[in-house]
């Protein structure tokens, strides 16, 4: 009778096992049903930086954030350098790949704003744009403030007339434009043995950088009444028209001393006319892009620019908008460093 009670027992843990087992089963395929989505509702993708938004506004806080630059060209050493540091420093962050857009020209102001109306169809968290002229500038301001979208101006840190912008970054083009005004100066008197001599000036097309780079020139040479102005052209900014207006200048002015350009394209242009023509020319120009600190460097084709670091510009751009994503108001106007470079100094920034 014991051994049949045990075999009993025994039979009856087994049928609570199995009973177990098949309730531990059914309960699975019952959560895993639950976890199944319908194939119309899939779960959200993902990419390499994480979530994507799940809906056409500004991304959670925290999140990849996609921006923009916006350039007048790409024509310039400095606006292909300040994009490459804007997006070096974004990655850094883990954002998106920036929107790194521009024009075909620097004249091409209707085409500028053509494509920030396409850039804001890809709903940016930010845009930064360097205007080609104030009207176009102050379109583009107006279609962001419009889209709701946080908008910058890089290169720039005089206000527009209209419009809402979160900050300026930048350096100071009148007081750069001082700067070389002064160095002019300095040149001319080692050349000439005094404070005098001839002299041109290569603007970019019209607009506030002009005015205030060229403005700066004019206002330091205004102490040095035997430093003669005799000439002022648009040299579109690029190297070509600098050279081309240069040669005239050289037919022209027998005695020229110095050309100063409101970019390096524009003198790099100048100083390429004056070798050709075998005529001694102080060059100053304003950007400190790489060819033209190579040129310093090399003796004879370039005296001097104003480096403006546009990398670093590029940099400051980035985390100016990381701080207001972050809940913090960043200044109105955010200065970035310049230096006049020679032949001097010109190893000190030739590697940055």
């Amino acid at each position: 009778m014991r051994r049949n009670s045990a075999v009993s027992g025994e039979g009856q843990r087994l049928r609570l096992t199995f009973a177990g087992m098949a309730l531990i089963t059914l309960c699975g395929v019952a959560l895993a049903g639950c976890n199944d989505k319908p194939a119309d509702n899939p779960a959200p993708p993902t990419t390499a930086g994480g979530p994507t938004t799940s809906g056409p506004g500004t991304p959670p806080a925290g999140s990849p954030k996609t921006v923009a630059i916006i350039s007048p060209a790409k024509t310039s050493e400095f606006h292909q350098q300040l994009p490459m540091g804007a997006a070096e420093e974004a990655k850094k962050l883990g954002w998106n790949e920036i929107i790194d857009q521009a024009p075909g020209a620097e004249d091409n102001y209707t085409a500028q704003v053509a494509l920030v109306k396409t850039v804001l169809q890809r709903k940016p968290d930010a845009v930064s744009v360097c205007g080609i002229n104030p009207d176009a500038l102050n379109n583009i301001v107006k279609l962001c403030n419009d889209a709701k979208v946080p908008v910058y101006v890089h290169n720039q840190i005089s206000p527009i007339k209209e419009g809402q912008v979160v900050a300026y970054i930048g350096y100071d083009e009148r007081e750069g434009g001082k700067l070389c005004g002064e160095k002019a100066a300095e040149l001319l008197k080692a050349k000439n043995g005094d404070y005098k001599g001839t002299v041109t000036i290569l603007d970019g097309e019209p607009s506030d950088h002009t005015n205030e780079r060229a403005g700066g020139f004019r206002d330091a040479l205004k102490q040095y009444p035997n430093i003669k102005i005799v000439d002022e052209q648009n040299g579109k900014w690029n190297r070509e028209p600098g050279s081309k207006i240069t040669q005239t200048w050289l037919q022209k002015y027998k005695d020229l001393d110095l050309v100063f350009g409101c970019s390096d394209a524009m003198v790099q242009g100048a100083a390429e006319a004056a070798a050709k023509a075998s005529h001694p020319l102080i060059t100053i120009g304003i950007d400190g892009n790489k060819t033209s600190l190579e040129d310093i460097k090399a003796g004879g084709k370039l005296t001097a620019t104003l480096a403006v670091q546009p990398k670093l510009i590029g940099v400051k751009i980035i985390d100016t908008m990381k701080d207001a994503f972050d809940g913090k108001t960043p200044p109105q106007v955010v200065k970035t460093d310049m230096v006049i470079v020679t032949k001097d100094n010109v190893d000190q920034y030739l590697g940055k």
